[in-house]
């Protein structure tokens, strides 16, 4: 099977082996089957870390290198691209908050409005140099899912793949202003495709499918991500620490054996909500004294981290250790007492997942489908984000309370950890499960090949 793939964003987000591991995963395993894929890509993604305090054009991802897929790379212009060339920009930069903005606007409309374009227009010059090569079109994410979309009002009759690692767009169903801020993904969505993979990760996106896309009924297959799970004797399989490593990795992390530690991991972007670890983190230390926050992972948000933990009071006691390898974040887990996950729209992602097959004690803000893992008391503790009458503490306040009870309850960290680490090993796929589904789904998609590129 060839497959046509578009995708915006880097295989990595954080450099290579950083970041979320979903897309290098993907085109490994389909390589692994002995498939090939032509993947069309901008030579710097949708998902790139973009450093205000660094304006200049940024250095495009080197891509890695991964048996049977080729990349067909295209440059996206932007902002960046004139530093050198218009002299007001220098000046303008000068002001962060005000390039910010202007970065901001700059990569809404490049990738919902020019990128699908570009991208269309190179896979389109793909099909016409080998007419009846390419078994299937597979788009991943919303702005491939958009260039698509043009391939076929242009004729392609490949069978289309739209893939989706998850949505922003469930409060924007009762929320006409949101809903229009993010019209982009909406159309997206409503693309008619003959299989659509929605990443189940807490953000609901298979109602989302249902509403925006009623036609999509019985072509969603709405599945969680795979994890390390199949090499529990290795270096970077998934599983929960021995006391001996516990100590270890403190050791090397240069941890107090008896520090309180709480963890965070994730892209540093402000709808994680990491900051909410950090304000909670003065209450905790006025009842903890030696309580420490690791922060993994690195993004847009960082600066502004490391400044309110400053303004805090509480530099000290938060170690942010930037994008660390996915082979190393375990590490990280095992030096740890407790997994914070704080974000607002859902906080399902893959590092929870992690962190429940690592047998962490979970703590986690009810957003979105959180609680479909997190039973609360049994697999970890929920923190209620509502804001409901009855809910009278701010969120940050409820959040150091329960930290400050874990912290002094070791037997309750241990019976919530082991519930946890029972629910993943229960419950959660290996990659390599996660990816055969698939991959079968799209074989039996591209098996009447009748249908073939112009």
């Amino acid at each position: 099977m060839r497959i046509l793939m578009i995708c915006a964003l880097d295989v990595w987000s954080l450099d290579q082996g950083k970041g979320a591991p979903t897309l290098e995963r993907t085109l490994r395993a389909y390589g692994e089957a002995g498939h090939s894929i032509d993947a069309v890509l901008p030579d710097i993604g949708a998902n790139h870390f973009y450093d205000a305090a660094k304006p200049k054009a940024l250095r495009p991802e080197s891509r890695p290198e991964i048996a049977g897929v080729r990349f067909h790379t295209f440059h996206m212009p932007s902002v960046r691209d004139l530093h050198e060339r218009v002299p007001a920009l220098p000046r303008l930069a000068a002001a962060r908050p005000v390039w910010a903005a202007v970065e901001r606007i700059d990569q809404k409309l490049r990738f919902a409005a020019v990128f699908p374009w570009l991208a269309a227009k190179r896979a389109e010059r793909l099909l016409r140099a080998e007419p009846g090569a390419f078994d299937v079109l597979y788009a991943y994410e919303a702005h491939a899912v958009l260039a698509a979309r043009l391939l076929r009002r242009r004729g392609c009759r490949l069978p289309l793949v739209a893939r989706f690692q998850g949505t922003v767009m469930h409060p924007a169903l009762s929320d006409r202003l949101l809903y229009w801020r993010r019209y982009e993904e909406a159309l997206a969505l409503k693309t008619r495709a003959d299989l659509y993979i929605m990443t189940d990760d807490g953000t609901q996106g298979d109602e989302v499918l249902a509403r925006l896309n009623p036609a999509s009924k019985g072509r969603v297959r709405f599945w969680r991500n795979g994890l390390d799970l199949d090499r529990p004797a290795g270096p970077s399989g998934l599983r929960p620490a021995t006391a001996e490593e516990r100590v270890a990795e403190r050791a090397s992390l240069g941890i107090a054996p008896d520090a309180f530690v709480m963890l965070t991991a994730s892209r540093l972007a402000a709808w994680k909500r990491v900051d909410r670890a950090v304000r909670a983190l003065p209450r905790v230390r006025a009842w903890v004294p030696g309580a420490t926050l690791l922060v993994v992972g690195d993004g847009e948000e960082r600066a502004r981290l490391e400044a309110l933990a400053r303004s805090l009071g509480v530099a000290d006691a938060v170690r942010f250790a930037g994008a660390v390898p996915q082979r190393d974040v375990m590490r990280f887990m095992h030096a740890s007492d407790v997994f914070l996950a704080v974000a607002d729209l859902s906080n399902v992602g893959n590092p929870l997942l992690e962190a429940m097959a690592c047998g962490m004690c979970i703590v986690a803000v009810d957003a979105g489908d959180t609680r479909d893992l997190i039973a609360d008391g049994a697999t970890g503790r929920l923190v209620d984000s509502s804001q409901r009458s009855g809910v009278v503490k701010p969120l940050e306040q409820r959040l150091a309370d329960l930290l400050v009870t874990l912290a002094g309850d070791a037997g309750q960290r241990e019976r919530l950890a082991a519930g946890a680490a029972a629910y993943a090993r229960q419950h959660f796929w290996t990659w390599e499960q996660r990816m055969a589904a698939e991959i079968a789904a799209v074989e039996e998609l591209a098996q009447p090949s009748g249908v073939r590129s112009r």
